[in-house]
């Protein structure tokens, strides 16, 4: 009877130290990211003087790591793709963002996806960035980050628009398992 109560706690605590070794999440900050990117896209005016704009933007992402002042800073970069809309009210001097993002680093070999929303003036909004979900070394990747950003548009023929902008993660922070 001894022998089978010392077995069963043996089974509990390595059941609880198994899984309680996932539970710790590593927290990256990855530094000062900023990213200008340009787009095409198509506007729609709407009744109320406002535009709603869908667009797909591209871009760099310029991540400057940093560790302290004495050590060396260092840089890289990754390919940024957001399919983003935006709803804006030039009378109301009103904009609010919305994008769903995937960034490739590592030459492909690390994916993460991301959302963000913004609200703000017609010029640079301020929001957050939300990672959902990765693959590689961004697997189980999650956080959310604050971010600002501003996308001008230059409407051409019709409905079509250019977008060209920018954005900017101060402290680009996030989680991995």
């Amino acid at each position: 009877m001894r022998a089978s109560y010392y077995l069963l706690i043996i089974i509990v605590l390595s059941a609880w130290l198994g899984t309680s070794s996932n539970v710790s999440a590593k927290t990256i900050e990855a530094g000062d990211v900023s990213t200008s990117w340009v787009g095409t896209g198509e506007t729609h005016d709407l009744p109320d003087e406002g535009q709603v704009i869908h667009a797909t933007v591209k871009g760099a992402l310029i991540v400057r790591h940093f560790k302290g002042e004495s050590e060396k800073k260092h840089i890289h970069t990754a390919e940024l793709i957001c399919s983003i809309r935006v709803t804006m009210n030039a009378k109301q001097n009103q904009r609010s963002q919305i994008g769903l993002c995937t960034v490739f680093a590592h030459a492909g070999k690390d994916v993460g996806y991301g959302q963000w929303k913004c609200d703000g003036g017609l010029n640079e909004c301020e929001g957050e960035f939300t990672f959902t979900h990765g693959t590689g070394g961004w697997t189980g990747i999650a956080g959310t980050t604050p971010m600002f950003s501003r996308i001008i548009f230059e409407k051409l023929e019709g409905e079509r628009a250019r977008a060209i902008g920018y954005a900017s993660w101060p402290n680009l922070t996030y989680t991995l398992p």
